[in-house]
C-alpha cells in the first residue's frame, strides 16, 4: 500500500510523462552511425588520366551506441567532387567501390552511412594529387 506522500510523487510523474507525450516533446531513441573512409592508395599523379585504380572502403563504419554487435547493415552512400572519375566496380551505394580519376585537382571523397532507424552520419577525405616538375 503506498502512503499519501508516495501517492502524490507517483501522480505528478505519470502526469508530466502524459503531458510531455501529449506536447509533441518526444525523445530521441538513435544514434547516427559512425563512418570510416579506407583509401587505398591515397594519391594520385596530376593528370593521371584514369590510369590509377583507386579502391574506396566503408568496412570500418559501425553504429557503436545502437549497434555494438554489428548486427544490423548499414547503408552507403559516396559522393565524389572536385575531379572527374569514373566508377570501375560498384557504384556510388557499394561498400566497396573502385574508381579512377582524371587527377586533374584533389578529389574530395565524402562517405554517408545510414542505420536502419535513418540516422546518418558523414565523412570526408582528400584524394592527394601528387605533382612531379
Amino acid at each position: 500500500m503506498l502512503n499519501r506522500y508516495t501517492s502524490l510523487v507517483l501522480a505528478a510523474v505519470i502526469y508530466t510523462a502524459v503531458a510531455m507525450l501529449g506536447s509533441g516533446c518526444a525523445f530521441e531513441d538513435g544514434h547516427p552511425p559512425q563512418p570510416r573512409i579506407g583509401l587505398a592508395p591515397d594519391s594520385v599523379l596530376e593528370n593521371d588520366g584514369f590510369q590509377t585504380l583507386i579502391s574506396l572502403d566503408a568496412t570500418g563504419s559501425s553504429d557503436p551506441i545502437d549497434d555494438p554487435n554489428a548486427v544490423r547493415p548499414l547503408k552507403f552512400r559516396w559522393h565524389i567532387s572536385n575531379d572527374e572519375f569514373r566508377f570501375e566496380s560498384g557504384d556510388e551505394t557499394s561498400t566497396n567501390p573502385t574508381l579512377k580519376f582524371r587527377g586533374d585537382r584533389p578529389a574530395t571523397i565524402e562517405l554517408t552511412a545510414t542505420d536502419e532507424d535513418g540516422f546518418s552520419g558523414t565523412t570526408s577525405v582528400q584524394l592527394r594529387l601528387v605533382v612531379f616538375r
